[in-house]
């Protein structure tokens, strides 16, 4: 009975169905699942990629592994500087080195010159033999592979023989500080903290020790310094090494004689320091303003060298130097200092070096001739 017009499947006695919605309930109860599974995803693919980054690196890395090794003297040891990676610094772990087969001995990551992860292993003369030498470093940090290196290397502790000519055909260097390389610029082999590694006291070696005045000639340009430090680079014409007491390690003085540009004084100057482990370092030096533009390449001489008094007894060190745009005529006049007047060095033997101090420098080719004479 009823309307013959309304459809019998619509109704159900007075009352029209419809579709059910979902409640609201219902709705959020998707949601909070939807996100539970999207925070889970998230957080398997940030655990797979914090395990990448903690699992994939090399435990270490060294930065410089050269073939070979000038003669080294006291304090001024063969260094071999490298990078540990995060799981090393994050995990229970253990990090150490022998040289030539001798006792294991801990690599300590603690000196202030060294970023937190970087390490410096440091051999006297007296741990190494003419000819072929052998570094080991061992790592090991928790849940991962054991991870062993073998350095070997060839040390020659012949007196170095002036003139010395070094243009960096090599691209392996003997660093004492920091990470450094050799590069090609524009058909030119020039050499330069690597970039990225800038930081305090970041020092080449370009001969081993030797006896005598020493004259070194370069060029350099500036590229920029770490924003917020003071900076400086320049040359090194005497590096004693890095007096400190028997078994400290990482060594913390310094012995050297330096030719620079400096922040500080906004020019180039020369100077005498000498440090012993934690003491407070001596110092004498004179400066001379200078402007500094970035990009612009700058000549250097520097000249060093010891003085005996009449009877034949070491006196004292001269340190003098000239610093100029490339392009334009040498300088006539040197500034000059001696240690005598704040900081004596010891007598003895010097290498050669380049410092690079919280900034980014490129250096071409060194020249270090004898100065005749001069002992």
């Amino acid at each position: 009975m009823g309307n013959a017009n309304v459809a019998p499947s619509m109704t159900v006695g007075a009352r029209l169905v419809q579709p059910v919605a979902p409640t609201r309930t219902a709705s959020r109860s998707r949601l909070r699942t939807a996100a539970w599974a999207a925070s889970a995803a998230f957080a398997v693919a940030a655990l797979g990629i914090g395990w990448d980054l903690y699992a994939r690196p090399p435990l270490v890395e060294v930065f410089s592994t050269p073939t070979r090794f000038s003669r080294r003297t006291e304090e001024f040891t063969v260094n071999v500087c490298g990078i540990t990676s995060r799981a090393m610094k994050y995990a229970r772990r253990r990090l150490r080195f022998r040289a030539n087969q001798g006792a294991w001995r801990d690599i300590h990551q603690d000196y202030v010159s060294s970023h937190s992860r970087h390490f410096r292993i440091e051999l006297p003369a007296s741990a190494l033999v003419a000819g072929d030498n052998q570094i080991e470093i061992e790592a090991e940090a928790i849940a991962l592979r054991p991870q062993r290196l073998v350095l070997p290397f060839h040390y020659d502790p012949q007196p170095l023989r002036l003139p010395i000519r070094v243009a960096w055909e090599r691209p392996d260097v003997e660093v004492e500080d920091g990470a450094w390389h050799s590069f090609d610029a524009g058909g030119e082999r020039r050499v330069r903290p690597t970039p990225g590694h800038e930081g305090y006291d970041r020092i080449l070696i370009v001969a081993g020790a030797f006896a005598g005045g020493r004259r070194v000639r370069t060029d350099v340009t500036f590229r920029h310094a770490v924003q917020g430090r003071p900076y400086g680079f320049g040359v090194i014409p005497m590096w004693g090494g890095r007096p400190d007491d028997v078994g400290v390690v990482p060594r913390r003085g310094w012995n050297l004689g330096l030719v620079w540009w400096w922040d500080r004084y906004e020019g180039f100057g020369a100077e005498f320091s000498y440090k012993r482990g934690p003491q407070s370092p001596g110092w004498v030096n004179s400066y001379r303003d200078l402007a500094l533009e970035a990009g612009r390449r700058y000549r250097i001489v520097a000249e060093a060298w010891p003085v005996s008094d009449a009877l034949g007894k070491h006196s004292h060190h001269v340190l003098r130097a000239k610093w100029w745009p490339d392009g334009t005529p040498e300088p006539s006049g040197w500034l000059q200092t001696s240690d005598t007047e704040g900081s004596p060095l010891p007598k003895g033997d010097y290498g050669v070096g380049l410092m690079a101090f919280w900034s980014q420098v490129e250096f071409g080719p060194i020249l270090i001739e004898p100065i005749p004479g001069s002992g």
